[in-house]
């Protein structure tokens, strides 16, 4: 019996204890700490402002890029063989451009990851720049030979070769002239004549 008063004793002072500890000492704690944050716990205030950036409009001009180096070309000389995981840059620095004429392209595609319009294939260990072109000119800093320009896109022909030094070389396109194509898929001048022709008539409607 005295057993039992004793532990009726203790649970009821451990019961005061705990409930004058909840609201003299947590709950107060927990309602200052709730007045003190200014912010949505779920959604900062950094992200409620959060403006996403615009991206910088690339607008078309009268120029194309060319790449002076003549896609196909061919080398006497063995050609080295470079990890497809590395950039022109890091080859660059290392090897040069890996074939007997230091003025070469060397084909990893630095241009071509860096063009906004994926304008440039690579063909033979060759950049060439295609018919998508707009002549915004971020290959042409890219290039670590510096070996990309460019031209008024009415240019018809091209030395596609920036080597002028005699007997460096054992390429077979050093310094010939070159058509500049554009690379023109297939039908693209006729569906841009037939766009031509379609377009003043569909700026007359008026779609409801």
């Amino acid at each position: 019996m005295i057993l039992c008063s004793i532990l009726l004793f203790l649970i009821v002072i451990i019961t005061v204890l705990l409930i004058l500890f909840l609201f003299y000492i947590l709950f107060p704690s927990i309602k200052k700490n709730l007045k003190d944050i200014t912010e949505d716990p779920v959604i900062s205030d950094k992200e409620k402002n959060y403006i996403k950036p615009q991206r910088e409009e690339i607008i078309p001009n009268e120029n194309k890029a060319v790449v002076l180096c003549a896609c196909d070309k061919s080398f006497k000389c063995k050609r080295e063989e470079f990890n497809p995981e590395h950039s022109c840059f890091l080859i660059n620095s290392i090897s040069d451009s890996g074939t007997d004429c230091k003025y070469a392209c060397i084909g990893l595609g630095d241009c071509a990851k860096a063009c906004p319009q994926k304008a440039i294939i690579i063909k033979n260990r060759t950049a060439v720049v295609t018919s998508t072109c707009i002549g915004c000119g971020v290959c042409v800093n890219v290039c670590p030979k510096n070996i990309i320009k460019l031209v008024p896109k009415q240019t018809k022909e091209l030395t596609l070769c920036t080597n002028e030094e005699q007997g460096l070389t054992t390429c077979d396109s050093k310094q010939k002239v070159k058509k500049l194509e554009w690379n023109e898929k297939k039908y693209f001048k006729i569906w841009a004549y037939c766009y031509r022709i379609i377009k003043p008539l569909l700026d007359g409607v008026t779609f409801k």
